[in-house]
């Protein structure tokens, strides 16, 4: 629809304002126009879609966490609290909110499910993947494939029920071969800590239904039809991020190469304790930035704020991070 000056004013005419459609009405004013009602309180489903090329991308928000910053070991206040005050964001509290996101790719072809969030494993604030999936329309038996950016409970916990069963019955599951062996082997997992050790048994719970139809992923290599896996090592062993390609156009999905959105942009040097080799985040995180921000390549984050889908420019040695605008068409 195209708005004109005369078909505005036209409209102003017609409804002569709240007032007037209040005496219309037979009411008072503050009757009509002022009445009170309950707030909902609740946010809208967590789903975004949008286009590349030929494919449609559906981003699935599980909800979000409160970080300590103590979780990046060279974090400082200061720099943090001026980041939030130049991108207009609210005051920096004692924790960072960080979102988990998921996606599910249509190719026309395939349905494919990128990481699938927590289920009931890390508290009130997440678990939703379960219910944005069911929001969107789009059905687990219609799933052909499950891609793992890697084995972290954030991003495997969805596609298994607690008692065993493959939620995703006929999808074949495929992960980078580093990160299958790095979770099932029994000597790193003795010299985990608790939380990482628990990590280490979801790892195994959640995959046991798909050993029968698992692809271990040894090299970047086109996973399937306009899909190439990327390996990015640091945060995981077989940490791996997906380029989609449809009719000229590509996107990144890059899994947790970025966790705080308003912070490491501006410091790539600030990893995060989860990194299994924080030097070798740090670094691959600078390589992905370099190749985005050159590239004007469109990234999708699984830690971004929801839906996760903008572009990375760069500022002397620091980026800076631009989320994309809502799609209207698909």
């Amino acid at each position: 629809m195209t708005l004109s000056r005369r078909e505005l004013l036209r409209g102003s005419l017609l409804t002569g304002g709240a007032g007037v459609m209040a005496s219309l009405a037979g009411l008072p004013f503050s009757e009509a126009g002022l009445a009170a009602a309950p707030k909902v309180r609740i946010q809208t489903p967590g789903m975004y879609r949008f286009s590349v090329g030929n494919f449609e991308v559906t981003a699935l928000l599980d909800g979000y966490i409160d970080a300590d910053p103590t979780l990046i070991p060279s974090y400082d206040g200061l720099k943090a609290t001026q980041l939030y005050q130049d991108q207009f964001r609210p005051p920096l509290a004692e924790k960072i909110r960080i979102p988990i996101n998921s996606f599910v790719i249509n190719t026309g072809e395939k349905v494919i499910l990128i990481d699938s969030g927590t289920a009931d494993n890390m508290g009130p604030t997440l678990g939703q993947f379960t219910g944005n999936l069911k929001a969107a329309g789009i059905a687990p038996e219609s799933v052909d494939a499950i891609l793992l950016t890697h084995m972290h409970v954030d991003h495997i916990s969805g596609i298994t029920s607690k008692d065993g069963k493959a939620l995703f019955p006929n999808a074949e599951l495929i992960v980078h071969k580093a990160d299958w062996d790095y979770w099932n082997d029994d000597g790193f997992m003795s010299q985990a800590g608790d939380f990482m050790k628990s990590n280490f048994v979801n790892a195994r719970a959640m995959s046991a239904p798909y050993l029968k139809r698992l692809t271990l992923v040894e090299e970047d290599i086109e996973v399937l039809p306009g899909i190439e896996a990327i390996a990015m090592p640091g945060h995981t062993p077989g940490h791996t991020g997906f380029i989609l390609r449809s009719e000229g156009q590509e996107l990144l999905i890059w899994g947790d190469v970025v966790h705080f959105t308003a912070l490491q942009f501006a410091y790539p040097e600030w990893s995060i304790v989860f990194d299994s080799d924080m030097e070798l985040a740090e670094k691959t995180r600078r390589k992905m930035l370099d190749r985005v921000s050159a590239d004007k390549l469109a990234v999708l984050g699984s830690h971004l704020e929801f839906p996760g889908l903008g572009h990375v420019a760069r500022n002397g040695d620091r980026y800076s991070y631009h989320q994309s605008s809502w799609q209207y068409t698909l």
